[in-house]
């Protein structure tokens, strides 16, 4: 049942746990904040949804008709769901169940398998985020998954071209698109796809579902330099290794895939100055453009110019970009940041919309343009006569329409896929919490610096400064919010400060940052803050900049623009390794970049001259030039893929015409410090906060008891097999499943036929389809528009019982030979048993209850109800006793069939334990004493010859559980010298699930036994370490007779 928390009607609405989910998990829970009411934390995870608002023209500093238009409410805007990726939820999750088909990730590869089970272990250094899986597993099922999981899933829009790019020739392709909030990992989960693919590729290289030819555009270069780490010949320097999203044994083969990685600009075309030593213009080579230049102005002037052919240009592209070694006629391409990529819409902006975004407006338009149509050349000419383009997977935060996009502005692309925004990483503890204004001495319904740009405007027109809003006017009122949110900062700086000191390390500061609406007001408040001048009442200190200590930054969007580009300027290049480092205390890898050296020699030469009047002071070029950085004055939002972490406060000083802005904005200071989980067992991490004025975003208010100090993460240790104790390594088979040797018989136990009921009050088969938006755009029981009901009367009519009957049968016959093998039993003869238990199964009413109008063929339709007919006629299905049939065990062809001690490696925070007789370095101790009392006795034990803890061994027993399947990891596997293999598990306690296991581990040793190709096998448990050795005594006494050795205590 949801639990309602305290809340006061007079005060703000409140959370005080903020966090309600583990990283790791699906979202269990969500909070339901309403306006006007107390917070509910609601059972289930929030479905997915976007927020919609009308681009508020009032908000941008003109007159509309009267003040009335300027200062009244703007449309508040609307909750719009995302029904396309709520579907596909649904049916990824069932697709990870098995529930519909009884085998987990139905129609994946047995490659696909090896990676999700790596991806979706508990048993790592550093786990994997759902949100990262989710969205790896949801374009995978859109590829891969068998039909009854994508059945009646709606086509999924492509982006077409339009008719002027479809004369060129260029041809749709598809996208799908993966929402994640900024700090959720895209980064890996580009690198999660890239391995599935190319591996996939290698595997099967005929398979034209996969490639093993990647390309990542990314808006700039930071962003491209930083992905340098999906780049697989980088070996174990490479994400796929440093976040194990690679088995060690693949890498070879990840290796032979290409990935190439491009910001945006290297998708144009480039001019053909030069043909064998003369002009283009002279010999006219290469495509002829009009090249416009100041539009519409009295100097506008025109010239044609020559561009490069598109074969000439994606001759020059494979070859700058590729290594050549991708095979596949066809690319898989990933789109960072997204939402930069998008066709122009037909759309006409309103001139408002634009005279204060004019600039980045066409910014927009000219980078989209580049970017889509570099893609549409590739699509035409990568492939051949087949599409180039297999898929088109974008990654953003914000997936929406942007201004100048002639589109509607903050519209969802319609291939969203799957959704991880901001209030489920809120309330997964994936990012800080942004805590904006909500009430204050005014008494107005908004807080004045809510929206700091609009309360600007009201006062300005109030005191008769009229509408026309300069830099002077803004300071005017700006700097009392700036100062007030800067002491808050400086708490903050106090508390890392004496944090540090305490660790003994070099104090990074939290970041401060300033978003300013253009270079004139970024102007005003940088000298304000830095240099003190201004005359705008006294300046924080803690801003102002020292000859040789530039605490505070400015950064233009012309210099976003020419850093994007890589501008090769002394000065942008300094401000680009000035942002790169903000709150790095040391450079990345220990080691300083060559282009910083040949900075820090210049500016050192400049310090050592004659001309130096004091004020240029030596750089000491090993001092990431970010370190000490307190503040950032900024018009643009800052570079995209920025992933300073220490950002902690933002004051916005522009308009804010949509929600997509707010949140571009707001996320430059999402990204946690910490990843360490609390101490008190309920992996969650610790609250951080981000404190926001001025960017209206309308989110949750958070209020929350955060922890100050930075948790403490201990060093990791290093486990790895060492090859000179290549004596002591273990092999063992990967068992997949099981299969019968044999015919036998089979019978239905009707007694053992459970009770299975139709509830339209659980599942209801009729739904009235009502608008819940509020006009204040919460959701609402209440409210105009018109009512849909539906219901599933014409479906049933489709069906007999007869039908009902035989589908049920066929399904339950499936799942069966899947688990026992499809020659074990004739098919004719097992069908036949299980159809008649499938219709009286249906006619009992005993057995089938149906309450209200529910109806047999209701399993059908509802899922929930046929794994439940499944599941019980499954568990009623016995078999014979023909004794000459023996269970094999299902082990894969090749790698993914063979674990071995050779391949572990990875990194634990845990304690460590020293061993003799184990291939690995060390052993990771997971108990107090249990563990490393067994480790001994293994170690001096005279009959034991090698053993290891099953510790990202990769060694599995499969078993069911519930109807589920599930994999048991037990805690050692011990070798003995006379041969003998052991699977040994310390259990101190006995409960139903560990009989459960036990009796897995008997069927996997008796399979494998039974098969005789792995040596001979057998199953110790024992409830105390101490007893270890009597039990690898008894089992060699023996004689490798007995199969399970159970040794308590007593």
């Amino acid at each position: 049942m949801p639990q309602s928390h305290n809340s006061t009607s007079a005060g703000p609405l409140e959370v005080e746990s903020p966090i309600i989910n583990s990283p790791f998990y699906e979202p269990c829970c969500h909070w339901q904040i309403r306006k006007g009411e107390p917070p509910v934390k609601a059972e289930g995870r929030r479905a997915a949804s976007y927020y919609f608002r009308v681009p508020e023209h009032a908000q941008r500093g003109r007159r509309q008709g009267g003040e009335q238009d300027l200062f009244g409410e703007a449309d508040v805007g609307q909750e719009e769901e995302l029904a396309l990726v709520n579907l596909l939820r649904q049916r990824v999750a069932a697709w990870r169940k098995g529930e519909l088909t009884g085998r987990e990730y139905d129609g994946a590869s047995s490659v696909t398998r090896e990676l999700l089970a790596l991806w979706r272990s508990e048993d790592r250094m550093q786990r994997l985020f759902f949100a990262q899986v989710e969205a790896a597993e949801t374009i995978i099922f859109l590829v891969e998954a068998a039909e009854p999981y994508r059945k009646d899933i709606p086509k999924i829009p492509t982006d077409e071209p339009g008719a002027e790019a479809r004369a060129h020739g260029f041809r749709a392709f598809t996208r799908y698109a993966c929402k994640m909030a900024t700090g959720t990992g895209k980064t890996t989960v580009m690198g999660m796809l890239a391995a599935w693919s190319i591996l996939n590729r290698i595997a099967e290289p005929t398979d034209d579902r996969f490639t093993d030819t990647v390309l990542i555009v990314c808006p700039n270069v930071t962003i491209r330099e930083r992905l340098q780490e999906l780049e697989p010949a980088r070996g174990d320097l490479s994400l796929y290794r440093t976040r194990q999203l690679v088995p060690p044994h693949r890498m070879e083969e990840l290796r032979r895939g290409e990935v190439m990685i491009a910001n945006w600009h290297r998708l144009a075309k480039q001019e053909t100055s030069t043909v064998n030593g003369q002009s283009a213009r002279v010999v006219k080579t290469g495509e002829p453009v009009e090249v416009v230049k100041n539009a519409g102005k009295k100097n506008e002037t025109r010239e044609i110019k020559y561009f490069e052919s598109d074969r000439a240009w994606f001759k020059r592209i494979r070859q700058e970009l590729g290594s050549g070694r991708g095979r596949a006629p066809h690319w898989l391409v990933f789109n960072d940041e997204a939402h930069h990529a998008y066709r122009r819409g037909e759309r006409i902006t309103d001139a408002a919309d634009l005279d204060d975004d004019r600039k980045l407006a066409e910014k927009n338009a000219r980078e989209a343009t580049i970017w889509i149509e570099g893609l549409d050349r590739i699509n035409k000419l990568a492939g051949g006569k087949k599409k180039g383009i297999r898929l088109c997977v974008d990654l953003s935060a914000t997936p929406f329409y942007i201004q100048g996009s002639g589109n509607e502005v903050g519209r969802p692309f319609p291939w969203i896929v799957s959704d991880f925004g901001l209030l489920d990483a809120i309330e997964s503890g994936l990012v800080k919490i942004p805590q904006l204004p909500s009430r204050d001495a005014t008494g107005a319904e908004a807080a004045a610096y809510f929206n700091i740009w609009r309360w600007v405007q009201q006062k300005a027109i109030q005191d008769g400064y009229g509408t026309n809003i300069t830099p002077e006017i803004v300071m005017t009122y700006a700097s009392a919010p700036i100062n007030l949110l800067a002491q808050e900062w400086h708490q903050r700086f106090q508390e890392w400060e004496r944090f540090a000191k305490k660790q003994h390390r070099h104090p990074v500061p939290p970041v401060f940052i300033v978003v300013c609406r253009d270079t004139r007001v970024a102007k005003a408040v940088y000298e304000w803050l830095a240099e003190g001048k201004g005359g705008h009442g006294e300046a924080p200190p803690w801003f102002r900049n020292q000859p040789g200590e530039e605490v505070t930054v400015r950064i233009d969007s012309r210099v976003v623009e020419d850093i994007e580009e890589g501008g090769t300027k002394d000065e942008t290049r300094r401000l680009r390794f000035i942002l790169d480092t903000v709150g790095k205390p040391e450079w990345p890898g220990g080691k300083v970049p060559e282009e910083w050296s040949e900075l820090v020699r210049k500016h050192n030469e400049k310090v050592a001259s004659d001309d130096n009047d004091g004020s240029l002071k030596w750089i000491d070029e090993h001092i990431p030039p970010g370190r000490d950085v307190r503040c950032i004055v900024s018009v643009s939002m800052l570079a995209e893929g920025w992933d300073a972490n220490t950002v902690t406060h933002i004051v916005g000083l522009r308009p804010f015409g949509s929600q997509l802005l707010c949140e571009q904005v707001v996320g430059r200071a999402l990204r946690r410090r910490s990843y360490a989980l609390k101490d008190d067992g309920s992996e969650q991490f610790a609250e951080e906060t981000a404190k926001v004025f001025g960017v209206p975003f309308e989110l949750v208010p958070f209020k929350v008891r955060e922890s100050r100090e930075p948790v403490e993460q201990p060093e990791p240790n290093h486990i790895y097999s060492v090859p000179e104790k290549v004596q002591y390594e273990i092999t063992f088979p990967i068992v997949t499943g099981y299969q019968q040797s044999g015919h036998f018989d089979v019978s239905v136990d009707w007694n053992r036929v459970s009770k299975v009921t139709l509830d339209p009050m659980e599942i209801p088969p009729t739904v009235d389809l009502t608008p819940l938006t509020a006009p204040e755009g919460a959701l609402s029981a209440y409210g105009p528009g018109e009512r849909t009901k539906l219901s599933l009367n014409e479906w049933r009519r489709q069906f007999r019982d007869q039908q009902v009957a035989f589908r049920l049968a066929r399904e339950v016959c499936r799942r069966w030979q899947e688990e026992n093998g499809a020659e074990a039993v004739p098919v004719t003869q097992l069908f036949q048993k299980v159809l008649f238990a499938a219709r009286r199964f249906l006619a009992d009413p005993e057995k089938l209850v149906r309450k209200g109008d529910s109806q047999a063929c209701d399993l059908l339709a509802v899922g929930h109800y046929m794994q439940a007919a499944v599941s019980t006629l499954l568990d009623a299905i016995q078999r014979g006793t023909d004794q000459s049939t023996h269970e094999l065990p299902v082990i894969p062809q090749g790698a993914s069939g063979r674990g071995s001690t050779l391949y572990v490696d990875f990194y634990s925070t845990k304690p460590i334990y020293p061993v003799e007789k184990c291939h690995l370095n060390a052993m990771v101790a997971d108990t107090g004493k249990w563990e490393q009392s067994a480790a001994f006795a293994l170690d001096v034990h005279p009959g034991v010859a090698r053993w290891v803890k099953n510790d990202h061994l990769g060694f599995v027993v499969p078993y069911r559980k519930r109807n589920i399947q599930a994999r048991y990891i037990p805690d050692f596997i011990v070798v003995l010298d006379n041969g003998l293999q052991l699977i040994v598990e310390i259990k101190g306690q006995y409960d139903d699930d560990a009989d459960v296991k036990a009796k897995a581990a008997e069927r996997w040793v008796r399979a494998m036994n039974h098969l005789g190709e792995y040596g001979r096998w057998s199953y110790v448990v024992v409830e105390d370490p101490q007893k270890l050795g009597a039990a690898i005594d008894a089992v060699s006494a023996s004689g490798w007779d007995s199969e399970y050795i159970e040794l308590s205590q007593g």
